[in-house]
């Protein structure tokens, strides 16, 4: 969605800059939310300025950040011991605990709600996996829709918190074996705690999808998962998945099956 470039200054000193085209000012809720983050005692960036100039006729927003050392989670699942790699997705889900006990700002941020879809928007998606894998996994569009539905209209609410809106481990840096930083908060908000929980199952890739089990053993040692996500993951899950087989830039094909896995799994239970 931005360019995005690591700057090297003078000194030996090294940032990361961040430029986006957006019809408005961009990157401003995101610094809020990473201060806001920060002073929680979540590892992150530290945003070092924030400048929107017109070029061209054309809106630029500039982010320049602290350049955090080390490598993204997903770069090393196939290279660190089984015990090592779940040491950190433990950690991780106690990261992002301490995200969730954050008091969201309703003014800041995206506001991430679950969809009922409409029919045609149904209709458009099934079509999408109908050419790309069959008429019989376009079935699953609707069963996921059907889902969401029944989980909207009969499931209690329950309460929001900050999320971090990214959730999975291209997001989660690591340094000398230890979790350097969460990293990408363009998509932080206000959401139901399970909204983060679902982006892992659909998006942390293989294998590390199966383990949302570490990720709550980590929260735990904050809060009571089952109490935060209070039922939700399941509906965002499918949510999240129909919206990625819905992209007018495809999703890849792992992905793409990844999520009408997903859909079937969840569907089942109804």
């Amino acid at each position: 969605m931005n360019e995005t470039y690591r700057a090297e200054l003078s000194h030996d000193i090294a940032v990361v800059l961040r430029i986006a085209r957006q019809p408005e000012p961009w990157f401003v809720d995101e610094s809020h939310l990473v201060e806001q983050a920060r002073q929680g005692g979540v590892p992150t960036a530290r945003v070092l300025g924030l400048e929107h100039r017109d070029h061209d006729g054309a809106l630029l927003s500039f982010s320049v950040q602290q350049f955090l050392p080390g490598r993204s989670l997903d770069q090393l699942v196939s290279e660190l011991p089984t015990a090592d790699l779940d040491r950190l997705v433990v950690e991780a889900g106690e990261v992002l605990a301490r995200v969730h006990s954050l008091s969201p700002d309703p003014h800041r941020g995206i506001r991430h709600d679950l969809r009922c879809l409409e029919e045609h928007e149904v209709t458009r998606i099934a079509d999408i996996v109908a050419k790309t894998l069959g008429s019989q996994e376009a079935t699953l569009v609707e069963r996921g829709a059907d889902f969401l539905r029944h989980e909207i209209s009969t499931r209690a609410a329950s309460p929001v918190a900050l999320v971090h809106g990214d959730f999975c481990p291209k997001n989660i840096l690591i340094q000398d074996g230890m979790i350097a930083g969460f990293v990408d908060w363009e998509f932080a908000g206000t959401a139901r705690p399970a909204y983060d929980l679902a982006q892992w199952e659909v998006d942390a890739g293989d294998p590390l999808h199966d383990r949302l089990d570490l990720v709550r053993r980590g929260y735990r040692r904050v809060a009571d998962p089952e109490s935060a996500e209070a039922g939700w993951t399941p509906a965002f899950a499918v949510d999240w998945s129909l919206e990625k087989l819905g992209w007018r830039n495809p999703a890849s094909p792992d992905q793409f099956r990844h999520c009408l896995a997903v859909i079937a799994h969840h569907t089942r239970r109804t």
